[in-house]
Parts: structure tokens; C-alpha cells; sequence
């Protein structure tokens, strides 16, 4: 499932060249804001924003919720949403408008694209803007420290999630088996044989579908579980004897105990009930539950499954100010972020969404307490979450890393290709690539 639009591989990495080049070279008053609409005559007068996000349908309008609601509440500022599509879309256009010098004053930036624009001089540090209504200190620590390099803020959480265990209770208890998600990987294939003996209609189902988009981000914790990473900083490691072993775990799940596959899209095979359970984000959850009672079946939800220890990686995005954006703007932009960051609109963010609190404040709130209360399922990345941590920095920094990893793993889960090969492949591009940017890299992390 590749995530590359119409500027193609060659393109993308030129705009991000090009946009560096441009960051560069370029001083403030040398960049205007990329075009918006004609303010509402209400909220004339005031500093008018342009605001890019990647969120469509539902997730959309609860964005557009909350900035109506920010604009409504003072009298200073006016942010104008512009939808820019995928995070990759949203990332491509970002580059290729710095290159004419007109840009957005901020944007959301999902866990890799953010690095991108954070390598290329993009991104306007934060640290100076916090005050007493908004602390660093605020924000649960694995996401603002995500955002943190060399002691500066750069990205500031706001949709952000984790991978989690959907499974189909219904099926389980057809199956004969608990009413709960795997300990352990071995455990979901000691369970497997009496899953595929499950029928729903005239079909047996599969145990597992696996999604060949963002693949790479799933199988991180996959590395972790086996004590295997895929880097530490630069230094690729993937094609290490327990990064291979985590890989043929998986290869031969599919291929010997014919338990999982590639699916098209794993969150329809897994609300249809063609599969049994499904790793997918935890901003899946209001959407799959809908799912579940559309399909008439109980759904559980459980922490990623565990082989040597425990591992799930943080995903999702956050937002970036371009710091070549006036001063006035900047400062407006912040105000805005703030306003994200309060506890009862970080809660109604995840209560529409999904996706998980940024404060910890908002964990508290009555709403979402009740909610977690009425539906367990919505504590399970509450629980989770102080267990997760940041991917290995290569898939996050390496051009283009996460769609030729992704499209690895799909041919790793729809071939016959030996695990051994498949990892030393890609480990070579990796270094290859790597090596490119390593003087960049040193200039940014060390």
C-alpha cells in the first residue's frame, strides 16, 4: 500500500532538498502566508491564521469543533483550517510551498514527517512560548518528549496513538477460547487452530489480518518483543538474529500455521468477521466499535501480544509552527495550541477521535471518565500507554524510510521470500541511505 501521491519518490525527495535549500537561504520577511479565505466579517480584525491538518471525515469536523470553538472564545485570533489530505500529501505540499516561500503558519506533522521538517530548518523551537497556563510539564511525558531534541520543543502532541489488539470476543467464545487478547504470540498461535474452525456465514475465519500499510510502524513493537531494534540512532540493526527471528515468527504464521495474511484492509476483514483479530491504531476504536455492533459482535480490545518482553511504539501526529512566520503569527499560533492543550478540549478530542489525551490533566475529566467506565475497551491505551516509547529514530528520519519499509513487509507477508533475505535487503537500503544523511543528522541530534 504505498502513500506516495502524484510528486512521486524522485519528487518528494527533491521538494525536501529544495525546501531546505529554501529554509536556508530565506529570511522571514522574504516568505508571505500561503493563500486562505476572506475572514468571516466577525471576527474581522484579528490575526488571521492558516492552519494545515491532514484529518478528513469525522476526525475533521471534531477539528473544526474545537478551532470554532477557540475562534468564538477571544477576540485576538482567527484560524482558518485548510485540509491537505494524508500526512504525506500534507508533508509534500509543505515543501513544495517553502520552496515559493509561502507557507502555512502551522501544520500538523505526523511522528515522521515532523522529523523531515525539523532536519530541514523548518520548524520554530517552542520552548520560549510556554507560560503559567501551559507547561511542558502538562503533557503526558512520552509525547512532549517525542517532540524534544537537544533540550528544544519542536512538535507539540495533539492526535496521537499507539497499535493495539482488536479482537473479535464472539469468535473467541465460538472458539472455545478466554474472553481476553493473547499473552503472548505463541499463545495467539496455540489459539489459532480452533479460531480457523470458526465459521460466520459459509466462511471459516482467519485468525489474523495484517495491513500492509504503516507496517513498519506496527512491526516496531514486533522488533521490541524479540529484543531487537531497528536502529539505535543511525546504526541500522534490523537484520540482527533476533530482528530475523521476530520476522520469521510472522513468516511462518502466515505460511506454515496459515493464520494471518496480507489483507487489503485490515479493519474491514475484522468488521466483517473474515478475521478474528486485527493490530490497528488506537484511533480506530470509535469506528470499529461501530463496526462491531453493525456486524452484531462483541469486541475486545488487549495490549499488543508480548514474545521475550513487552514492546508497542507511540504513532500519530502533533502540530509544528513554521518558523518563518512572523512573529505576530507565531505567537497567535501558540495561542491556539494552548487552547488544544486544556484538559476538557484534550478530552473532547479523544472522546470524538479516539486517538489518546495529550495532558494528563484530561484523563480526570468527568466525560472521558464516564466513558472509560461505560466501555472498558477505551481503557485499554489509557493502560497501555505508559508501557509504549518512541520508535527507533531510523524509520523516523530516513527518507522515505517508512514506505519502502511498508512496502518490505507487504512482500515479506505475501510471498515466499526468506526472512533472512527480506531484512538483509532492506537493511542494505537503510545504510545506504542512512550514510546520506548522516552529516545532517549529526548536525540536528548530537
Amino acid at each position: 500500500m504505498s502513500k506516495i501521491n502524484k510528486f512521486g519518490r524522485r519528487g518528494l525527495l527533491g521538494l525536501m532538498g529544495g525546501a531546505a535549500a529554501a529554509m536556508a537561504t530565506g529570511c522571514s520577511r522574504d516568505f508571505s502566508q500561503v493563500g486562505g479565505s476572506a475572514v468571516p466579517g466577525k471576527f474581522g480584525n484579528r490575526v488571521h491564521l492558516i492552519a494545515w491538518h491532514s484529518y478528513g471525515g469525522s476526525t475533521g469536523k471534531a477539528l473544526q469543533t474545537i478551532v470554532d470553538a477557540f475562534n468564538n472564545s477571544q477576540s485576538d485570533v482567527y484560524v482558518e483550517t485548510q485540509f491537505q489530505g494524508s500526512y504525506e500529501d500534507t508533508q509534500q505540499k509543505l515543501s513544495a510551498t517553502i520552496i515559493a516561500r509561502q507557507i502555512p503558519d502551522l501544520t500538523v506533522l505526523s511522528e515522521v514527517t515532523w522529523r523531515a521538517m525539523h532536519l530541514a530548518d523548518a520548524l520554530e523551537p517552542l520552548n520560549d512560548y510556554f507560560d503559567d497556563e501551559l507547561q511542558p510539564s502538562d503533557y503526558i511525558d512520552q509525547f512532549i518528549e517525542e517532540g524534544t531534541v537537544k533540550g528544544k520543543i519542536w512538535w507539540l502532541p495533539f492526535a496521537r496513538s499507539t497499535p493495539l489488539f482488536y479482537f473479535n470476543k464472539s469468535v473467541f467464545t465460538k472458539a472455545g477460547l478466554p474472553g481476553r487478547s493473547p499473552e503472548t504470540w505463541d499463545e495467539f498461535a496455540e489459539w489459532a487452530p480452533a479460531i480457523k474452525k470458526v465459521t460466520v456465514g459459509k466462511s471459516n475465519v482467519m485468525p489474523l489480518a495484517l495491513d500492509g500499510g504503516y507496517s513498519a510502524w506496527y512491526f516496531q513493537g514486533n522488533m521490541w518483543q524479540w529484543k531487537a531494534h531497528y536502529s539505535d540512532g543511525l546504526d541500522i540493526q534490523l537484520d540482527s538474529p533476533e530482528g530475523i527471528a521476530a520476522a520469521t515468527w510472522m513468516a511462518d504464521f502466515i505460511r506454515k500455521h496459515k493464520a494471518a495474511y496480507l489483507s487489503a484492509k485490515s479493519s474491514i476483514d475484522f468488521g466483517n468477521q473474515a478475521a478474528a483479530a486485527a493490530l490497528m491504531s488506537t484511533a480506530s476504536l470509535a469506528q470499529t466499535t461501530e463496526l462491531a455492533k453493525a456486524s452484531k459482535f462483541d469486541l475486545g480490545t488487549g495490549f499488543m501480544p508480548k514474545h521475550d518482553q513487552f514492546g508497542c511504539p507511540t504513532g500519530g501526529s502533533g502540530w509544528g509552527i513554521m518558523t518563518k512566520a512572523t512573529t505576530e503569527r507565531k505567537q497567535a499560533a501558540f495561542e491556539f495550541l494552548k487552547f488544544l492543550g486544556r484538559p476538557e478540549n484534550s478530552a473532547s478530542w479523544t472522546m470524538a477521535t479516539g486517538y489518546l489525551p495529550i495532558v494528563k490533566k484530561a484523563q480526570q475529566d468527568p466525560r472521558l471518565v464516564e466513558l472509560v467506565n461505560k466501555d472498558p475497551n477505551f481503557s485499554t491505551s489509557l493502560r497501555q500507554l505508559p508501557k509504549t516509547k518512541t520508535q527507533d529514530l531510523a524509520r523516523l528520519v530516513i527518507p522515505d524510510a517508512s514506505n519502502f519499509m511498508d512496502e518490505s513487509f507487504e512482500t515479506l507477508y505475501s510471498s515466499n521470500i526468506a526472512p533472512e533475505k527480506s531484512f538483509a535487503q532492506l537493511a542494505k537500503k537503510m545504510r545506504r541511505k542512512a550514510d546520506l544523511l548522516e552529516d545532517n543528522f549529526r548536525a540536528h541530534y548530537e
